[in-house]
């Protein structure tokens, strides 16, 4: 770990004007890793926060207490087109994760870029197989930081407009930061070009060995572990998953929980075809389980970006409930966690629940889970039903990361960064 990894910048005096810093991240997992960093920045006077918080990361920071911006703020006196082809992509969303105005923001401004880099054709073609997942919105985020002129631009490593982000800055020579949340796998191809981000913030050594041994130089990457994490542990946090168990009466019971994440129906650089469907057969399976095992009961966590689990709830069963608010309570509320893909595997495996992952989604490649320790058993969508009902095997949990101070550490590359010292 890096000298500035380890060493915490102080408070900064009143009398001196913090620089800018501009966040940028989606929903879920990426805006969980980022806004504790920012609120931190804020708090001790290191910089002021300007967030960039797209789909339903906006909601997460305007509840934090701070300014969420979006595509709507940098629409520009020439966009009128661009937003009138927004208007009618936005029929086209089966769950729209954001205020109409930033949706329509979002999706005209992008595809415009699109079709401006590659042509009608072209970029009819990429978002009728990829749909969002062809956006690339360089330019669009480059009005960002010339609007808000940060000392330092940070993302995690998602693609799209954070992405975008990192390389806007790298055009307009100002100092990025990507805090890779998992293993970067998928992206491992950006993650080593010496355009994308000055800094790279990863999980454990091990990822920092894996980018390193791809090209990326090694002073480029600081291991810091993912803010997100921080408070698996903590105590409070602790008390209240056994809290929850208790107050729906599953003593007795193995309590499982599914954390969907959706699933698209293609990705660039990925063969094959997703099923959106595929997150709703899983839970439906799991669902059949529980009601023929009362030994069993189940939480069910949809995404963020997924349609609300009304009909669940609404069916009032007394071994299946919908779990709502924050996550890590709920890992502390149960036995074993079943993902297909998502990262709550990884949250899963540190709190220290058994981990059952469900193959058949397109990004299996991304997530070999049982490969890395993580889950202890993989199932197909037909074992369900069969195996679910014996307990995931006894088998040693590989240690991905030792959850605290993240958060420090973070800032602390940041903080060198925007004052010129390359991170380190």
């Amino acid at each position: 770990m890096t000298r500035a990894a380890c060493c915490i910048p102080g408070v900064r005096s009143p009398s001196v004007q913090p620089p800018v810093w501009l966040f940028v991240a989606y929903g879920g997992g990426h805006v969980k890793a980022l806004l504790p960093v920012a609120l931190q920045a804020q708090a001790r006077g290191l910089a002021r926060v300007v967030f960039v918080a797209l789909t339903t990361a906006a909601n997460l920071v305007r509840e934090a207490g701070l300014p969420a911006y979006g595509f709507v703020d940098l629409i520009g006196p020439s966009d009128d087109q661009a937003l009138k082809r927004g208007k009618q992509l936005i029929q086209t969303l089966s769950v729209q994760a954001a205020q109409r105005k930033e949706s329509i923001a979002y999706l005209g401004l992008s595809y415009a870029e699109l079709e401006a880099d590659v042509g009608p054709q072209v970029a009819k073609a990429q978002y009728a197989q990829y749909g969002r997942q062809s956006f690339l919105p360089v330019r669009v985020l480059e009005r960002a930081i010339r609007r808000w002129q940060p000392a330092c631009v940070l993302t995690t490593n998602s693609p799209r407009a954070e992405r975008a982000a990192l390389l806007a800055a790298r055009r307009l020579g100002v100092p990025s930061l990507c805090l890779v949340d998992l293993f970067g796998l998928w992206e491992r191809d950006w993650l080593v070009r010496p355009d994308y981000a000055d800094a790279l913030c990863v999980l454990n050594p091990q990822v920092s060995a894996d980018l390193a041994a791809a090209g990326r130089p090694a002073s480029h990457i600081h291991v810091t572990g993912n803010p997100a994490f921080d408070h698996i542990h903590n105590s409070a946090v602790i008390a209240q998953g056994q809290a929850l168990r208790l107050d729906v009466g599953w003593i007795a019971q193995r309590v499982l929980l599914y954390a969907s994440s959706p699933e698209p129906r293609g990705v660039p650089g990925i063969t094959g075809r997703g099923d959106p469907a595929w997150p709703r057969h899983v839970e439906e399976r799991l669902i059949d389980a529980v009601h023929a095992d009362p030994s069993l009961a189940l939480w069910v966590r949809r995404h963020p970006s997924e349609a609300a689990a009304d009909a669940i709830r609404g069916a009032s069963h007394p071994r299946i409930r919908v779990s709502e608010g924050l996550l890590h309570p709920y890992l502390h509320a149960c036995d074993e966690v079943v993902v297909t893909v998502s990262t709550v595997g990884v949250e899963a495996n540190l709190a220290g629940c058994d981990v059952t992952q469900v193959r058949g989604s397109i990004l299996d490649s991304l997530s070999p889970y049982l490969a890395m320790g993580i889950a202890k058993r993989e199932l197909q969508l037909s074992e369900i039903g069969a195996r679910l009902s014996q307990a995931a095997p006894i088998v040693a949990s590989a240690s991905h990361h030792t959850p605290g101070q993240a958060v420090s550490r973070v800032l602390a590359v940041a903080h060198s960064l925007s004052r010129g010292g390359g991170g380190s």
